[in-house]
Parts: structure tokens; sequence; C-alpha cells
């Protein structure tokens, strides 16, 4: 079913954080269906939050720096060279 022309296009990235949150509470509830103290299941979870809080920093940066570094790239010479003012 094509997708509607007026609809965002998400990008992959995305998807993989939405994974990766999911992931975040699957892991801890695996733990305590398997035994493991609360605390634990508590640790791993708050550990897995901080590490996809941080990817998604890490992949928003890159993405930015990827579109300026894009738009510098392809920006006119005269705009680019000349003095401001």
């Amino acid at each position: 079913m094509p997708r509607p022309a007026h609809a965002p296009v998400r990008p992959p990235e995305d998807d993989l954080l939405r994974w990766a949150a999911f992931g975040c509470l699957l892991a801890p509830a695996v733990l305590l269906w398997r035994g493991a103290p609360f605390l634990t299941a508590a640790g791993v979870a708050c550990g897995l939050a901080a590490v996809t809080a941080a990817s998604r920093v890490l992949i928003r940066r890159s993405r930015r720096a990827g579109v300026s570094s894009h738009a510098r790239a392809y920006a006119p010479r005269d705009a680019v060279d000349s003095p401001a003012g």
C-alpha cells in the first residue's frame, strides 16, 4: 500500500530507538520472570534507559552535523566567500 504524499517520512533511527526502548522494558521483565532480584532488574532497566537516551542524543547530534555540513558543501560559492556587510 503506497504512503500518502503528505505523510512524514520517519528516519530509520527512530525505529532503532523504538526497539531499544522496547528492550529497556523487556530485559527487566525477563529477569524478574527468571527469578532475579527486583533491584537487579531495576538497575538493568536504568542502565539500558541511560544507554538508549545517550544513543538518541548522539544520533540527533550526528544527524544535525550531517545536515549542516551538507548545506555548507552545496552553498553557492559567493555566499560562502563574501565578507558580511
